[in-house]
């Protein structure tokens, strides 16, 4: 939980185009977890996964993980 918190406040601190990014727990399944971004634009978040501090925290994340992370890129309909 240390490095993902860490995630999250650099990234909020540091990442240009973040509007939200939040570590989220499913209250149905505690040991699942969910992380909530949204971002200006597609750049910000090229941006934002390349940055020394998502690239380092996320692969110590991958580490830890009991399955491999489910990545979904939504867009907003209403």
């Amino acid at each position: 939980m240390a490095i993902a918190k860490e995630l999250v406040e650099k990234t909020n601190l540091h990442d240009k185009g973040c509007i939200r990014y939040e570590l989220c727990r499913d209250v149905n399944n505690p040991p699942n977890l969910v992380m909530l971004e949204d971002w200006e634009d597609g750049p910000s978040l090229q941006a934002h996964m390349q940055a020394p501090h998502f690239t380092e925290l996320i692969g110590k994340l991958d580490a830890l993980t009991a399955k491999p992370t489910d990545v979904s890129v939504l867009a907003k309909m209403f």
